[in-house]
């Protein structure tokens, strides 16, 4: 993996957001503010079609000073926030998706994510874990009588999602209504039910959100429930865009960088260790609950110090990776 941007890359090392740059003619990248300190900045992509409009990916978090960077990026370009006719959103998380709806106030564009996301921000926000979704999930992983308190509070805790009008949903490789560009949609669920990555083979682009980033590795399972696992999705979709390898790669976060298929191993290898460790312990204690699993596996904070939304958290993912090993020993 190899960087191309320096600005990007110094403003991680110092922590600092980094200014409007030029990716490749009618192409820019811009750093926004995140709530927060763990991660300083998501990534902005300006497009400039061929009629001289302008189209947003990834609008990031909503607030008054990140709506004026996005104005100013605008002006230095010699448009206005009217000129903006597309918002495609990656997914939807508030750091990606949170000021669409603002930018569209601002300037009618239409907003875009693809269908499987569109969806799952639907039941996100139409949909809350009851106490007895709570209930029926600890009695599932075995969770003791006296831990359940807190994952039912976390439950209660969990934070609104933004909820713009999707106008437009896309489906895996359509192409976007962008005048000289002939960009097209990569559904690659994992992170969320319906991550959608964009490709632009004609400038050996690859837009990844937080599916593939350099500096971490993305979460998985964090849009809500679904039907198919988000582990084995995520690794399908490491896969496919390996491919890509001749691409450079634009995140949602950190740095652009060339390098793509030895990055997508490394995420799906990242995980697929986690696997390993809930397949050990399966081996070794046949019949295992979630908990029991958990409890004896790796954690960063040390599993007897993991609480409230972080338990929770914990406790989802064993979940996933234990349903992930049936699967392959079913297949």
């Amino acid at each position: 993996m190899h960087p191309t941007s320096p600005l990007q890359f110094e403003a991680v090392d110092a922590n600092t957001i980094p200014a409007l740059e030029e990716v490749r003619d009618d192409v820019w990248a811009l750093g926004l503010d995140m709530d927060g300190d763990h991660i300083p900045f998501s990534l902005l992509y300006l497009l400039r079609d061929a009629d001289d409009a302008l189209h947003v990916v990834d609008p990031g978090t909503d607030s008054l000073a990140n709506f004026a960077r996005v104005q100013h990026a605008v002006e230095a370009l010699g448009g206005t926030l009217a000129d903006i006719r597309t918002i495609t959103v990656t997914h939807l998380h508030p750091d990606h998706l949170g000021m669409a709806a603002r930018l569209r106030d601002a300037s009618g564009a239409v907003v875009a994510t693809s269908a499987p996301e569109a969806e799952a921000l639907g039941r996100l926000n139409d949909t809350r874990l009851s106490p007895a979704d709570v209930t029926a999930l600890a009695d599932a992983w075995g969770v003791p009588a006296d831990r359940r308190a807190e994952l039912l509070d976390a439950a209660g805790r969990a934070p609104d999602y933004p909820a713009p009008h999707i106008d437009k949903a896309y489906v895996d490789g359509e192409t976007l209504p962008i005048p000289g560009f002939a960009l097209t949609t990569v559904v690659t669920p994992g992170h969320t039910p319906g991550h959608l990555c964009l490709r632009d083979e004609a400038r050996s682009l690859v837009f990844t959100g937080d599916h593939i980033l350099p500096t971490m590795f993305a979460g998985l399972g964090l849009g809500g429930p679904t039907t198919t696992n988000p582990l084995a999705d995520y690794v399908a979709g490491c896969e496919r865009v390996a491919e890509f390898d001749d691409h450079e790669v634009l995140p949602g976060h950190g740095y652009r960088f060339t390098g793509l298929g030895e990055r997508a191993r490394e995420s799906a290898a990242h995980h697929l260790r986690r696997t390993a460790e809930v397949e050990g312990e399966l081996a070794s204690h046949r019949g295992a609950s979630v908990w029991e699993i958990a409890s004896q596996l790796t954690w960063t904070a040390g599993f007897a110090n993991l609480a409230g939304f972080f338990l929770y958290s914990a406790l989802s993912q064993t979940a996933m990776h234990r349903d992930y090993v049936r699967q392959r020993r079913e297949a």
